[in-house]
């Protein structure tokens, strides 16, 4: 996954539904560095990467399959 992104984040912290988020960086040492999106605003937070569960908001493009029947 690219950064910065999209995403939506379940983790421990916040029970529920997933939240909305920019992912900005995964650090070698263990966490998410990501902007959440708040009622007052985005706010920046370091989530473990443990413990949270990050779902891409943009869909993965397919290569389409091609299946060719010889005659």
């Amino acid at each position: 996954m690219e950064t910065p992104t999209e995403v939506l984040l379940y983790f421990d912290q916040i029970a529920g539904e997933a939240k909305r988020a920019r992912l900005l960086a995964i650090s070698p040492h263990g966490y998410y560095e990501v902007n959440l999106q708040t009622a007052a605003g985005p706010r920046r937070a370091l989530l473990p990467i443990a413990k949270t569960f990050v779902l891409s908001t943009e869909l993965e493009e397919t290569p389409g399959l091609s299946v060719e029947v010889e005659r």
